[in-house]
């Protein structure tokens, strides 16, 4: 694929790339949106996604599409169509990628699957010539042609609107099928994602609201894509009160950078001190200046009759 080609349109592998990156990373699921599929290849517009855990998590299932969910491989490679209807050349495309990735990484049939996503939704006949008879589930194909039996073919506005597919069915390509994800997401998913996601998933929202039905065209360049939220980000957080812009964050990636005696100065010495052991405490000092401190009875507390008396026989002596 050519630089000049790659500026012009949207590469909706990268936009949906982005979506699992929110979504996967924090789950542990690598997500790569730019594929070698050879040793010394051109990389692929296609996704590819690795799961360490023998199973999906029951929280990665939770913002997995069906089809994805079900599958027991580690590795997914995803072939996304966003604007473009299935062809011959889609299913070769998806093969090719697949033997070569799975050839270049040495593994099994059973390490890898591949999927077609298709925001179009595919005609029947046109489906069914390729040999996707097989309904498995609403949206989700399987082939009965042996040469395509391992890519599984989903579309994107035949699955059920649910929260775990709406993460993708918002850019099916029919507009009622958006809305609907987009209301799922609103209502009960955007509790569940930090808020460069959910200004990531409002800004695509804006971009595509206004498109009809099998109406997808955009331009977005790959910066672009990557960029999408950081406005809404810097919009937004001067409104936003610090103490939630800080919620969810741990306190060492708060005070990364912090000038230590800036950061201190904003403690009373009572906090300073608190959880330091008395040993932490008195390390360094001179034991004469830390007794100066304290009165004679308190000096004197804790110690036995006969440390005291040893103590002033001793005195005697050296007088």
């Amino acid at each position: 694929m050519d630089n000049e080609n790659s500026t012009k349109k949207t590469l909706w592998h990268q936009i949906l790339g982005r979506i699992f990156e929110f979504l996967l990373t924090p789950l542990g699921i690598t997500v790569l949106t730019d594929v070698k599929v050879m040793v010394e290849p051109p990389e692929a517009d296609i996704l590819l996604l690795k799961r360490f855990n023998q199973n999906w998590t029951t929280e990665q299932q939770e913002r997995l599409p069906d089809g994805i969910r079900d599958s027991a491989a580690p590795q997914i490679l995803i072939e996304f169509k966003a604007t473009e209807s299935l062809k011959k050349e889609t299913f070769i495309q998806a093969a090719g990628y697949e033997h070569f990735y799975k050839h270049s990484q040495k593994l099994t049939d059973d390490e890898i699957q591949t999927f077609v996503l298709c925001a179009i939704q595919p005609q029947k006949a046109n489906r069914e010539q390729y040999g996707y008879h097989i309904q498995v589930q609403p949206g989700v194909y399987q082939s009965d042609n042996i040469t395509l039996e391992h890519i599984t073919l989903i579309s994107l506005n035949e699955l059920p609107d649910e929260l775990h597919n709406a993460w993708v069915t918002c850019l099916a390509s029919k507009k009622l099928k958006r809305l609907n994800a987009f209301n799922l997401l609103k209502s009960q998913g955007f509790k569940l994602i930090p808020k460069p996601f959910k200004w990531f998933l409002a800004e695509l929202w804006q971009l595509i609201s206004i498109k009809g039905d099998d109406d997808m065209a955009l331009n977005l360049s790959p910066q672009q894509i990557k960029e999408m939220g950081q406005m809404w980000g810097d919009v937004l957080l001067p409104t936003i009160p610090l103490e939630k812009r800080l919620a969810g964050i741990p306190l060492s990636e708060r005070l990364t950078g912090a000038n230590p005696i800036e950061v201190m100065n904003n403690f009373k010495p009572e906090q300073r001190l608190a959880g330091l052991s008395l040993e932490d405490l008195l390390a360094g000092t001179n034991p004469i200046e830390v007794m100066n401190n304290f009165n004679p009875e308190q000096r004197l507390a804790g110690l036995s009759l006969e440390e005291i008396e040893a103590y002033l026989e001793q005195r005697k002596q050296q007088s």
